[in-house]
């Protein structure tokens, strides 16, 4: 995994924990109110001014705050007449009616309620224009935001119960792909797989030790020649080797024994690694969790919001209502026998909305509750950084140092006991063989040789003999030609 950032402050570590351990995607926490916004995009509420014509209006501070007047929040306010009001300028009332988006109807915002997942049109709340008079019908979003906040909470709860996988699984419109899934039980899995390979490799090497004390194929023919001679000596490499690679999987320490959290006993060394990263995780999703119930309380933007408007509407009850009185100077209207009352500021009148000491505008300007909206949202983040941000840095640090520890117990790849090589010994066969076989044909080189001088001996030896033969004949013959011609010569004398 990736080694965790040094810095952060800028970075959004609950979203990056929660993708790391479950799989779950987040939206950036950056655009949760991209949808979110009001007339003219004030962040949260859209807000409506009402200029109720009057200077003076009996009941006009009550009822104000949440749920009034037909919306979710009111705040009654005076205007002054002119730039720089001085004590015994007239004022006129006004009401700010605001609309808080996405939220829960008559219940205020709080961390104990949940802001529904809704796409939502108003034909009545336009969406230009502080006295809601200009634009188009207004739209707002708040499933990024629900995702976010309630999404990440329901995948932690899911994950830290069994059977403690996020495979297949789906909340609030957004799902765990099959690429990123997390299933804490496969690393028993895993666990028992290198416990597997440490019985195979000792139960291997038992029985191929057997086979190595054993004269395989002795005194058969058959077994002779390069083949026989390297899988002879791959019996002894691989009873050699087998041994090996049952000390090195089983590590240093292998008498050790972990249970996984599905209660499997793993002896191991790489099983006990992964058994010990398993916990782990699951410990970091359950502090997650924890770190999130921890927080909700300030779970929800709007209950900010709320705050903030509630502090601003006691500082107008306080620093305008308050001061203000009704002018010493009344005229009587004959038309309608009514008494017609002008208020006036006194001293300290405030013209601008103030919350916690810091001014925020004049409430007739868009800008101030803009301003106001933005705060809500700068503190639910902060919010956000210093409980769930914090918490999700701790745990990606803690996984990382987990899975850094389990890769120590992990080979990058086994080595041989037996390092001889199975060429050299097939390469010293074949020159063996090969001696044996220019032996064996000199040999009969030889006796061809010996064979084909015996041969030509005996043709010679018959050779002599014929000659002789022919010799004596051609003797025999001249013998008897001359001794028939003297007979013949005697004879003719004898007559003669």
């Amino acid at each position: 995994m990736a080694k965790p950032a040094d810095d952060n402050n800028n970075e959004d570590n609950w979203k990056r924990a929660v993708e790391l351990l479950t799989g779950y995607p987040l939206p950036k926490r950056s655009e949760l109110f991209n949808d979110l916004r009001g007339n003219d995009g004030i962040p949260l509420m859209h807000v409506r001014l009402e200029d109720l014509n009057a200077s003076y209006l009996p009941g006009f501070v009550s009822p104000s705050g949440w749920k009034t007047h037909n919306t979710d929040y009111t705040i009654p306010f005076y205007v002054p007449v002119g730039d720089n009001p001085s004590p015994g300028t007239t004022v006129y009332a006004y009401r700010a009616y605001i609309t808080f988006l996405g939220g829960l109807a008559h219940v205020v915002p709080n961390g104990e309620d949940e802001i529904p997942a809704t796409s939502k049109t108003s034909e009545v709340l336009k969406n230009k224009g502080i006295w809601n008079n200009e634009g188009d019908k207004l739209d707002w979003d708040t499933n990024a935001l629900v995702q976010y906040v309630y999404g990440s909470r329901d995948v932690l709860a899911h994950l830290k119960t069994w059977p403690h996988t996020t495979h297949g699984y789906k909340s609030r419109s957004r799902d765990v792909s099959d690429a990123h899934y997390v299933d804490l039980l496969s690393f028993t899995e895993t666990a028992k797989a290198f416990d597997r390979a440490v019985k195979f490799f000792e139960s291997g090497a038992l029985t191929i030790g057997k086979w190595d004390t054993e004269d395989i194929g002795e005194g058969s023919d058959s077994w002779d020649g390069t083949s026989a001679a390297i899988f002879k000596e791959l019996i002894h490499k691989l009873a050699r080797n087998y041994e090996g690679y049952a000390d090195q999987v089983n590590g240093k320490g292998g008498t050790g024994v972990a249970i996984t959290i599905d209660n499997v006993t793993v002896t191991s060394e790489p099983a006990r690694a992964l058994a010990a990263a398993q916990r782990v995780l699951l410990e970091q999703v359950t502090n997650l969790y924890n770190a999130w119930e921890a927080w909700r309380a300030e779970s929800n933007p709007q209950r900010w919001l709320y705050d903030m408007l509630q502090a601003a509407r006691l500082h107008v009850l306080e620093n305008q209502h308050a001061r203000t009185d009704l002018d010493a100077d009344y005229y009587y209207n004959g038309m309608y026998g009514t008494n017609t009352y002008t208020m006036v500021t006194k001293e300290d009148f405030v013209s601008e909305i103030v919350i916690e000491g810091k001014p925020y505008g004049k409430p007739t300007d868009i800008a101030t509750w803009k301003a106001i909206g933005e705060e809500a949202i700068r503190r639910w983040d902060q919010s956000v950084q210093d409980w769930l941000s914090t918490a999700g840095a701790k745990a990606i640090v803690a996984v990382y140092d987990a899975f850094t520890a389990a890769q120590k117990a992990f080979d990058t790849s086994l080595t041989d006991k037996d390092k001889g090589d199975l060429s050299e010994i097939a390469s010293k066969v074949e020159a063996d063989a090969a001696k044996k076989e220019a032996a064996a044909a000199a040999a009969a080189a030889r006796a061809q040789a010996d064979a084909d001088r015996a041969e030509a001996k005996a043709r010679a030896d018959a050779d002599r003999a014929e000659a002789k033969a022919r010799a004596d004949a051609d003797r025999a013959r001249a013998d008897a030609d001359r001794a028939e011609a003297k007979a013949r010569a005697d004879a003719d004398r004898a007559q003669a």
